[in-house]
């Protein structure tokens, strides 16, 4: 229910709301906002001037490197969504699948016992890496924290 209760695209705004890599990049783009419209305007938005032109780079700067910081927070976030929806349809489908139809010929019938606990191993493996990436998808809804 909870897996099918996932929706991207409400998840990561709000995962970007309470994100405190965003806030801070945030702050820092602000910062250099003001920063350049206080110099700019004291020094008269002179182009050829050298401090003009400095904090111009800086609060430019600044504005790329939020940007990248929200383009790499999206997709650090969708890929996270991506591995819960891959581990919950291929491996823990397929884990299951191979355990459930476990059927061994009577010519493998003294390798049964191996082959019924590797399966079960493999099925054990498959829930807990998707209880993990859940968990890990959950964390960056619910915190804006991004495992990595």
């Amino acid at each position: 229910e909870q897996l099918a209760a996932m929706d991207v695209e409400k998840d990561l705004e709000k995962a970007k709301a309470v994100s405190y890599d965003l806030y801070a990049a945030k702050l820092t783009l602000e910062d250099a906002d003001e920063e350049y419209k206080d110099k700019a305007g004291d020094l008269g938005y002179n182009k050829d001037n050298y401090e003009y032109i400095a904090v111009k780079h800086r609060w430019q700067a600044a504005q790329y490197t939020y940007n990248a910081a929200v383009q790499n927070f999206e997709l650090s976030f969708r890929s996270l969504y991506d591995s819960v929806q891959s581990c919950e349809r291929s491996d823990l489908a397929a884990a299951q699948l191979r355990y459930e139809q476990g059927t061994i010929s009577e010519n493998a019938l003294h390798t049964a016992e191996d082959e019924l606990y590797t399966a079960q191993d493999t099925v054990s493996g498959a829930e807990r890496d998707l209880f993990t990436a859940y968990n890990n998808y959950r964390w960056a809804v619910d915190y804006g924290l991004l495992a990595g």
